[in-house]
């Protein structure tokens, strides 16, 4: 498992984010996060956000990364930056306490502690993923991609027949997390709860979204779509497809009943561990595929006057 409780003894009285910043080598933000996600036990309490000025003696147990080598596959790598193919159901990063595998295992075990990932994808999406391997490189490709100088492609299966190429541009709020499907975002103009999502709606804050598609083909009554994204919001070609009723197949937080939603959450997202993912068997019956059929498929940038352009192998319908 990525984390591991290791118990250090302390030699003298120290404060909490001192103690993570000498023993773990972590900035003093980077010991703050740490706290704050619950990953330091002491006498038998978990620290919480105000405990970075904890006085600690004689010992702390501190819930320690320890990563796995998974066999993802690197589709290339130079000294600067290197690009993984992700497969589905497997996490970017650890979340919170959980014990699941991500890719951050590969990234650690292959590249070690310096190197960090340049953007992310969600858990059941597959494809490319670039990671950056030093402070520079990181820096450099992170600022790329903030000004959209990084191209990326998506490929997506969404349910129904399209029959010519659009453009959706609607705005996109994350949800205040601990309520109930919080782990969804909205989109303006959205039925919730009975409720129409506007951007004076309490609890939301409406960012711009733009994403593009082309039609490629179509299988029984479904399309298949080349997206290209002008923005970054949290699950937007997601929500996109979502908001004009062609959810993606296969997707199991958008278009489909909250119960199906919740029963998903609750066999891929508990603490511990001690977990049983949803059956394929089941997801193709409440959600219409094994997996969802989105695919981050190519990747095109200029780095230090050489063009980049990776293609992931189109895998999208294998054991679907």
């Amino acid at each position: 498992m990525p984390f591991i409780l290791e118990r250090f003894y302390i030699q003298e009285p120290i404060k909490a984010f001192r103690f993570l910043m000498d023993t773990l080598k972590l900035s003093m933000a980077q010991s703050q996060r740490y706290i704050n996600k619950g990953r330091v036990v002491y006498n038998g309490d978990i620290l919480g956000n105000n405990d970075k000025n904890k006085l600690l003696e004689n010992f702390v147990d501190v819930l320690v990364f320890k990563p796995n080598r998974l066999g993802v596959k690197a589709v290339f790598e130079n000294d600067d930056f290197i690009v993984f193919d992700k497969p589905e159901k497997l996490l970017i990063h650890p979340k919170g306490r959980f014990n699941h595998k991500s890719l951050v295992d590969e990234i650690r075990s292959h590249c070690g502690n310096d190197a960090s990932l340049i953007h992310r994808i969600d858990k059941e999406t597959s494809g490319l993923v670039l990671v950056g391997k030093h402070k520079d490189s990181i820096r450099e490709l992170g600022d790329m991609f903030a000004k959209n100088l990084i191209s990326k492609e998506y490929l997506a299966l969404c349910r129904g027949y399209l029959s010519r190429d659009f453009c959706i541009s609607v705005p996109i709020s994350t949800q205040a997390k601990g309520r109930d499907l919080s782990i969804r975002s909205v989109f303006l103009g959205e039925n919730l709860n009975g409720n129409i999502c506007t951007k004076d709606s309490a609890n939301f804050s409406f960012k711009d979204s733009k994403s593009e598609f082309e039609i490629l083909g179509h299988i029984f009554n479904n399309t298949l779509l080349k997206v290209r994204l002008y923005s970054g919001r949290t699950h937007q070609i997601r929500v996109h497809l979502h908001s004009i009723n062609h959810a993606i197949l296969g997707d199991p937080l958008y278009g489909c009943e909250d119960f199906k939603v919740r029963e998903y959450l609750d066999s891929e997202f508990i603490e511990g561990g001690n977990f049983t993912c949803m059956s394929d068997s089941k997801r193709i019956e409440y959600f219409g595929a094994s997996r969802l059929m989105l695919h981050s498929y190519s990747m095109k940038f200029r780095y230090k006057n050489i063009n980049y352009f990776f293609k992931s192998p189109f895998s999208i319908f294998s054991n679907s």
